[in-house]
């Protein structure tokens, strides 16, 4: 197979228009930013977003894996100052100017390797280590960027990206399902006794009631989120003016994904509804809330 073909669509595109293109969250808490951190967080998000759809669009397992060991090879190269993409000499940049880690991305494309495997999240430690890999490692590769790197700043991008990667998980329960993904942990399922097929949405309407099976999972998945959640504010909290000033990206974020959670949860379950989402006023006023000091 030659070099062009197994080269990645996002191997060609600019890290603004993969911004552009995915329509993020994350983007909303780039505003506050200067140019050169902006351009830093871009590059992060870039180099996340191509490793996840070098797995999500892959047409078999190999072309996963082949896409996925192109970017790492790809990040090895921009560590080494001779990256080869567009989202590669950002991620390059962003290392000479701000010290961005390759450890962290790395252990990213080792998340996002689990994701080719079909069987899917064990129990609750395999679940954290996810959550670890494909958010939480994500944050803590933006510390520098950011400007706040104490061990507290560490404590907050660990508990922060757990919480939003679990509420992503409750979000998406049924479209990962349909492509054949469950990160619910099968011991959570068993606990719950929901079977993996009724996360599609075709099930009894019994199953989806606010008291069925599927409201004890996604109530499950909520908890942790919150505990997460909670863990960060505590976190922050732990830090001096200027860095939780310099986590305000992140806390817009966080403040954005808090508000998806409240909405999921007044769901209770019910999965057969269009995806949940927070529309773009409310995700400016959280922003425009954190960014004044009015949200913690």
């Amino acid at each position: 197979m030659s070099a062009i073909v197994t080269r990645p669509p996002a191997a060609t595109q600019g890290p603004e228009e993969v911004l552009a293109r995915a329509g993020s969250n994350f983007a909303t808490g780039f505003l506050c930013l200067d140019a050169p951190r902006r351009d830093g967080m871009t590059a992060i998000y870039a180099f996340c977003r191509a490793a996840d759809d070098a797995v999500d669009d892959a047409p078999d397992l190999a072309t996963g894996r082949t896409h996925l060991q192109f970017w790492r090879d790809e990040l090895a190269a921009a560590s080494a100052g001779n990256a080869a993409t567009p989202v590669g000499r950002a991620v390059q940049a962003a290392m000479q100017r701000f010290g961005l880690p390759a450890a962290p991305l790395d252990a990213l494309l080792d998340g996002m390797a689990m994701d080719l495997e079909p069987a899917g999240i064990a129990d609750e430690v395999e679940l954290h280590r996810y959550c670890w890999r494909v958010a939480s490692a994500v944050g803590l590769a933006c510390l520098p960027v950011l400007g706040a790197t104490e061990p507290a700043a560490e404590r907050f991008a660990d508990a922060l990206g757990k919480a939003l990667q679990l509420t992503n998980i409750l979000r998406d329960l049924r479209a990962d399902a349909e492509v054949g993904r469950v990160y619910a942990p099968r011991s959570w399922l068993a606990e719950c006794a929901v079977e993996a097929e009724w996360l599609r949405g075709s099930a009894a309407d019994a199953v989806y009631a606010p008291n069925g099976p599927i409201a004890r999972l996604a109530q499950r998945l909520a908890l942790g989120a919150r505990e997460q959640f909670a863990l960060a504010h505590t976190a922050l909290h732990e830090l001096p003016r200027s860095s939780r000033r310099a986590l305000v990206p992140a806390r817009i974020m966080g403040a954005v994904y808090r508000e998806l959670l409240r909405r999921l949860e007044r769901r209770a379950g019910e999965l057969r509804g269009p995806r949940t989402r927070v529309p773009k006023a409310k995700k400016l006023w959280l922003a425009l809330q954190v960014f004044a000091g009015v949200r913690a």
